[in-house]
């Protein structure tokens, strides 16, 4: 289903020009108008979706196999020194149209694009605080949970509870 109002829409609907680079019945991947780098391409479904959680699996595994595919591809013919996969999802995240789509920005040496932000630093008590946070919000089946503040397990609880679900690769420091 089409959203009449969605830029992306009107693109898989061929009502406005692009430089298609992929098509199928059920996506559209074509060059960005505002590229960051050379060979930048976006990745859409033709059914409009404000987030991917609302795409069926069959679209959101379609768009991803030709995301990377696409990838791939730059890195080879584009002579690219890597790719940067780019998802985002709400205004928050500087989502500019509400419709899912994957950009795709091959990566070349001094290329100017920074994608980064501020890492924190914390101590050893704030870590542990910050993962038993976390590992209790996502982790609960109660939505109610989700929201409250709950109080911090102590970390040998946590660790013990997901401790199949962690694994350390040795060239990782272990900080909890």
């Amino acid at each position: 289903m089409a959203d009449e109002q969605c830029i992306f829409c009107m693109i898989a609907q061929n009502k406005i020009q692009s430089a298609k680079v992929y098509e199928d019945e059920l996506c559209l991947a074509f060059l960005d108008i505002k590229p960051a780098t050379k060979g930048h391409i976006q990745v859409i479904s033709k059914t409009h979706s404000p987030i991917f959680m609302e795409l069926s699996e069959a679209i959101k595994n379609k768009i991803f196999t030709i995301a990377l595919t696409i990838g791939q591809t730059l890195i080879k013919k584009l002579n690219a020194t890597g790719v940067s996969y780019i998802i985002n999802e709400g205004v928050g995240a500087g989502q500019r149209v509400a419709h899912s789509s994957i950009h795709i920005i091959p990566r070349y040496e001094n290329d100017e694009v920074s994608i980064g932000w501020p890492e924190k630093q914390m101590s050893q008590e704030e870590i542990s605080k910050y993962l038993n946070e976390i590992i209790t919000k996502i982790t609960s089946q109660n939505p109610s949970e989700v929201s409250a503040k709950p109080e911090p397990k102590p970390v040998e609880k946590v660790e013990e509870k997901h401790k199949e679900d962690i694994k350390i690769n040795p060239r990782i420091p272990k900080y909890w």
